[in-house]
């Protein structure tokens, strides 16, 4: 970020700008994308989700002004919440939900330019393009073009997706960009969050085929479900901002290095989720993996609270560490949660609200981080008698801070930040410990649930052909297996007939001779074992 924001001399709030116009947009789109792929079919919308994400980046990778940086951001996030939305919509739709759970850029801008983050993402693009028509191939619905066109709910849509980008840039520049209280934070706010309850009572009266389906909210522990995902969402992507932030600034880290840094995270978040995962699925529960998620988060959020101007480097990792698996363990069992409590057939759009809810958090946790930030620093500036435009450009001012020599001022700025940086890790903690109350009110329902959608896979040459060849590789075990335990049985026999003419020659050879065969001597005192003999056998005569 910071790469940027001096290569195109933008500002601390632009620079913010660009995450933010990102994740805005992602959250926005997600639920109006899942819905029309109920309508248009999913392998459209996600091929055209990855075309638009590719545009996006195209447009980054070769903007020469921040105001196309930040259009090039907002199509690339609109591309990206499709992929997000319907990557978790279409796993609903081909695999049993008891099954899912187990299966559920430093380098770049210090040595070349920040523009390969976006240019490294076309071949993935590509590949996108390319593979999902072929290998993505489910069952369409036989429709025209006009009655799709007439089952989108046009009109929830479009006042929803006004309405939560009022609310949520009234949020992410309320106190940094403007105060709280002018009418440029006031007034999208209001307007936001009036249109917000507008998509409501249009969505549960008005609506033939509402896009958001109020009905996924029908119990407290649906409800609960969602507010933590949301909150994880504000809290993760908070951290994952302001820590990088806080090793850029306060112990002058360079890219490669914060990159690095990140790992102990990163390291043990996904095997924290694959973990979960797996025992949701042989345990058929995840109330318990969410309580353990939120108390070793909360812990974790505590411990960076800690975190000052001479951190040891031990403190940092272990709190990274248990960022991570507390992240991690949260991240699956919130998802199927939602989705086990949800109704039979309606586990798809659980999946895409839970999509939606845990990014709209994430603009909320970028947004609330900022301007809790800047606040809380220029308080202490002021408080130090320091010049708190400071804290409004405090990206941009990291490279000015690092080139400064040591020194008293150094030192007070540097107090400046950290008091900063903890006053957003406090309101993480919080808001940790707030979400482990409610992930109280989650109950236990059943995951064996049947598998039921209307978008199924349907057979492709591809599939066809990897049918084949497992079908042919599953033949040919099944017949090395056959021959091998033939193979078995026969030498099983021979080696029993061996045996049986063996004790068969030992018995004639007694008879024949009069005399025992070899054995071994009996106990001394015990009675001997009779031998019979052709002239002491019993006549058969009456």
């Amino acid at each position: 970020m910071i790469a940027i924001v001096e290569d195109l001399n933008a500002t601390a709030t632009q620079g913010f700008w660009v995450g933010t116009a990102y994740l805005l947009s992602t959250s926005v789109s997600m639920p109006f994308l899942a819905s029309i792929s109920d309508i248009f079919g999913r392998p459209v919308l996600l091929i055209s989700s990855v075309a638009l994400f590719s545009i996006g980046s195209i447009i980054c990778a070769t903007a020469r002004s921040i105001a196309t940086l930040l259009g090039g951001r907002s199509v690339q996030g609109i591309g990206g919440g499709g992929i997000i939305v319907l990557s978790l919509v279409i796993f609903t739709d081909i695999v049993p939900l008891r099954q899912r759970p187990k299966w559920y850029g430093g380098v770049i801008a210090q040595n070349t330019t920040w523009r390969w983050v976006f240019y490294i993402m076309f071949p993935f693009c590509g590949f996108g393009l390319v593979a999902i028509p072929s290998l993505l191939t489910l069952k369409p619905k036989v429709e025209t073009l006009a009655d799709k066109l007439a089952r989108v709910d046009w009109i929830g849509s479009l006042i929803f997706m006004g309405s939560a980008t009022s609310f949520l840039i009234a949020i992410s520049w309320g106190g940094t960009q403007f105060s709280w209280s002018s009418a440029a934070t006031i007034a999208p706010l209001v307007i936001g969050a009036a249109g917000l309850f507008g998509t409501a009572l249009w969505e549960r009266y008005g609506a033939k085929e509402p896009f958001l389906r109020h009905d996924l909210f029908y119990s407290p522990s649906a409800v609960a479900a969602y507010i933590c995902s949301a909150i994880q969402g504000l809290v993760l992507f908070g951290q994952l901002y302001y820590v990088p932030f806080y090793f850029m600034s306060v112990l002058a880290y360079s890219p490669i290095h914060t990159g690095l840094a990140l790992l102990p995270v990163m390291v043990t978040l996904v095997p924290g989720s694959i973990i979960t995962g797996f025992l949701i699925t042989r345990l058929n529960g995840y109330r318990w993996p969410i309580w353990v998620g939120w108390v070793v988060t909360t812990v974790g959020c505590g411990l960076t609270t800690i975190w000052d101007v001479d951190t040891h480097i031990a403190v940092w990792v272990i709190t990274l560490i248990i960022l991570g698996f507390g992240h991690g363990a949260t991240l699956n069992a919130q998802n199927f949660a939602s989705q086990a409590i949800c109704a039979d057939g309606e586990e798809g759009a659980a999946a895409a609200m839970y999509g939606f809810m845990r990014h709209f958090g994430t603009a909320f946790g970028v947004g609330i981080g900022g301007t809790t930030f800047q606040n809380v620093m220029a308080l202490k500036l002021g408080w130090e008698g320091l010049s708190t435009e400071i804290a409004k450009n405090a990206e941009v001012f990291v490279s000015q801070l690092t080139a400064m020599p040591a020194g008293a001022e150094k030192t007070q700025i540097l107090d400046c930040y950290v008091y900063g940086f903890k006053g957003v890790y406090r309101v993480y903690l919080g808001i940790s410990g707030v979400a482990f109350f409610i992930s109280l009110l989650i109950k236990h329902y059943d995951m064996n649930k049947e598998l039921r959608t209307d978008h199924q896979l349907q057979d492709n040459n591809i599939t066809k052909a990897v049918d084949k060849r497992l079908s042919s590789y599953r033949n040919s075990r099944m017949s090395t297996m056959a021959n091998v335990k033939l193979n078995a049985v026969e030498e099983n026999a021979r080696e029993t007939a061996s045996g049986e003419s063996s004790d068969s020659e030992a018995s004639r050879t007694q008879v024949g001779s009069g005399t025992a065969t070899p054995m071994s001597e009996p106990e001394p005192g015990a009675p001997r074992p009779a031998v019979i003999r052709e002239e002491d056998e019993p006549s058969n005569s009456t």
